[in-house]
């Protein structure tokens, strides 16, 4: 049996976040965030959500991770207005820590 490939980074094993130029992070911020809404617009919910929770978690404190927060519930209520109230209710639990 094969074992899997590792992908290792280059560089510092820290927190990559932490050692790069803030206008890099910023717009890959930005690529996710419109990558997650080019999901959304295209029906790709649970693929839109991935890249949101993301950017809400892991940079929750950022514009785009505002953002992320911003679309998760909105998602939130449309699943509650489409009586699917476990997931909304799965998303307001998350989102509220």
């Amino acid at each position: 049996m094969k074992s899997p490939v590792k992908v290792e980074q280059s560089g510092s094993r820290g927190d990559p976040w932490k050692e790069r130029p803030k206008d890099v992070i910023d717009k890959s911020l930005d690529h996710l965030l419109a990558m997650a809404q080019q999901y959304a617009g295209e029906g790709k919910a649970w693929q839109a959500m991935e890249i949101y929770w993301t950017l809400s978690e892991d940079h929750g404190r950022t514009a785009q991770g505002r953002e992320a927060q911003r679309r998760l519930l909105e998602m939130a209520e449309s699943y509650e207005r489409d009586d699917a109230r476990h997931l909304a209710r799965a998303v307001y639990q998350r989102l509220s820590g």
